[in-house]
């Protein structure tokens, strides 16, 4: 290859401002604009192939990597097919009101009358998540406005970010376990598992109330939550209601005629005895 090193010259500029260059028999450039063009358009061409590959590359990480935001992963509902009675779910969080170090959301994305509370150090991601980015983990809260006069099935539904959540929580202050339902790892955080979880708590032939209280506390800080979802779905054959029978009338008289005739027959046996 035959390269030279030439001066580029530009009309008006001083030999000694002239700048060097290496080239394979470059021709001088007819003016000092074409040959401005001529490197912007490399420039432009090189910029848009680079932002082509990470646009590409963010696309594969995102897809791959992890999960939707905002959107449940798991195929299936804890609850089935089944209708629910009531229910009330958050897609993305945003405070309504607060009162010391607990923050309020009052405003379910699907229906229900429902309340979330978060205590600690939470904050409001950009994605609309809750998050505790202190030492701190998060207790949380939910009310959800039912109804009486039967027996329900009660369900809590959670989908979390980042290091592992709680695996029991609480309603009206009666256990329930965790069932996973969806599972995907992302790499390891402080020395630990992070990962993207789903899962469901259920409560069996609950009495229906007014109000329904739940509770549970994340194991750790850094667990972020994504989504959350309560709900109720009437049992079909609801346990029987024991209650104690009231005694009629005659029923009385009987007892009392029982009770007369046991004790004269004492008295009798007292004093033939003596």
């Amino acid at each position: 290859m035959n390269l030279q090193v030439r001066k580029i010259a530009f009309p008006g500029e001083p030999d000694g401002k002239r700048p060097w260059t290496i080239s394979k028999h470059l021709p001088e450039p007819p003016s000092r604009g074409r040959d401005t063009a001529h490197f912007k358009g490399i420039s432009m061409s090189l910029s848009i192939k680079l932002s082509t590959i990470a646009l590409a590359l963010n696309a594969a990480l995102c897809s791959s990597a992890y999960a939707a935001m905002d959107q449940w992963d798991s195929t299936s509902l804890p609850w089935g097919t089944s209708t629910l009675t009531q229910q009330a779910e958050w897609n993305e969080f945003a405070w309504t009101s607060s009162s010391g170090n607990t923050y309020r959301d009052a405003t379910p994305d699907i229906s229900g009358a429902g309340t979330l509370s978060a205590t600690g150090t939470p904050i409001i991601t950009s994605t609309s998540n809750i998050y505790s980015w202190q030492e701190n983990p998060t207790s949380y809260g939910v009310t959800l406005a039912g109804s009486t006069g039967s027996f329900f099935d009660v369900y809590l539904r959670a989908a979390t970010l980042g290091l592992a959540p709680s695996t029991t929580a609480y309603l009206n202050g009666v256990a329930a376990t965790a069932v996973q339902t969806y599972f995907f790892q992302n790499g390891t955080q402080f020395g630990q598992v992070d990962a993207e979880h789903e899962f469901y708590y259920k409560w069996s032939n609950v009495s229906g109330a007014s109000l329904y209280n739940f509770s549970w506390n994340d194991l750790t800080a850094h667990t972020s939550l994504d989504q959350l979802a309560v709900a109720t779905v009437q049992v079909a054959n609801a346990p029987a209601l024991v209650t104690s029978p009231v005694p009629e009338p005659e029923t009385y008289a009987m007892m009392l005629a029982g009770l007369g005739l046991m004790g004269f027959v004492a008295k009798r046996r007292t004093k033939n005895t003596h």
